[in-house]
């Protein structure tokens, strides 16, 4: 059994910088958006779950478009 949180990186589709970001995987697939913690860009998260809790694709397009 996976974790409730999962921590991974994701890079900014404005700035191209990468930062951390937490992923709770109880919740199963979700889309949403996070701002970018160096330009302050909104961030569309696409996140697909698999049936054993696990983070099988991320996502990440600009959120303004």
């Amino acid at each position: 059994m996976s974790q409730a949180l999962s921590y991974t990186n994701i890079t900014c589709p404005y700035c191209y910088s990468e930062f951390p970001t937490e992923i709770d995987v109880t919740g199963g697939s979700q889309d949403y958006y996070e701002d970018c913690q160096v330009c302050c860009n909104p961030i569309a998260l696409l996140i697909r779950i698999d049936d054993n809790g696990e983070i099988a694709r991320i996502e990440v397009t600009p959120g303004n478009s």
